[in-house]
């Protein structure tokens, strides 16, 4: 049976860095493990990520980033998603999936959450993760973690110049998307666990490994 796990979070929670050591223990059991981001891993993934990313870009309206997170997503589910998932024993490990749309565009950008919901269900042909993990921590000490100074009170982030569209959104925006986050984990306890991400990034990748031999019933101990 193969499984889907996505990794969901604000700004500077790591979830990059959590999806990169669980991967290295799924690895060291000799899973078949695949990991892949969103947007991304697809030819049209990479070039929507980077445009959306572009500070320097012209606005968008909530309606189209919407439309075009949909479009790539959409790519990678058909062209990647599916396939891996079609393998026997696979694990597939997202960074960022279904929930980023709901809580950045829907939370955030204030687009209606049912109608979100209906784009997500097209885009994705119904495949939800089996398993979600939630990094969250205060939205300040997200940003200030990756954050190498301050635009009056908010910390900045000092990722490459062409990649801080969604890192220069006003703190107010942060906060609504942590807490869109924090409702659809209480919405859906099934699906997705809540991690405190304030811990040393050992601690929360221990915590990370037990949900999730928990939740799969992954055989083994490192």
């Amino acid at each position: 049976m193969s499984f889907l796990i996505s990794f969901e979070g604000c700004e500077g929670t790591g979830k990059t860095t959590q999806v990169t050591e669980l991967v290295r223990r799924l690895n060291q059991l000799n899973h078949d493990v695949f990991r892949i981001r969103e947007p991304g891993s697809t030819k049209l993934g990479d070039y929507l990520r980077m445009w959306l990313k572009d500070e320097t870009r012209e606005a968008l309206s909530p309606e189209s980033e919407v439309f075009l997170f949909a479009a790539a997503r959409a790519a990678l589910v058909r062209d990647v998603i599916i396939p891996l998932l079609a393998r026997p024993s696979s694990v597939v490990i997202v960074d960022r999936y279904i929930d980023s749309t709901i809580a950045y565009q829907g939370y955030g950008r204030g687009i209606g959450l049912e109608e979100i919901k209906m784009v997500n269900k097209i885009s994705t042909q119904g495949t939800e993760p089996d398993l979600t993990i939630l990094l969250d921590a205060p939205v300040r000490n997200g940003l200030r973690r990756v954050g190498s100074g301050t635009q009056g009170e908010i910390p900045v982030r000092h990722d490459k110049k062409g990649t801080r569209r969604f890192e220069e959104e006003p703190l107010e925006f942060h906060e609504r998307v942590r807490s869109g986050y924090l409702s659809i984990a209480k919405d859906e306890p099934e699906r997705i666990v809540q991690v405190d991400a304030t811990g040393s990034i050992g601690e929360i990748a221990d915590t990370i490994w037990g949900i999730v031999q928990s939740k799969l019933n992954l055989d083994g101990k490192e």
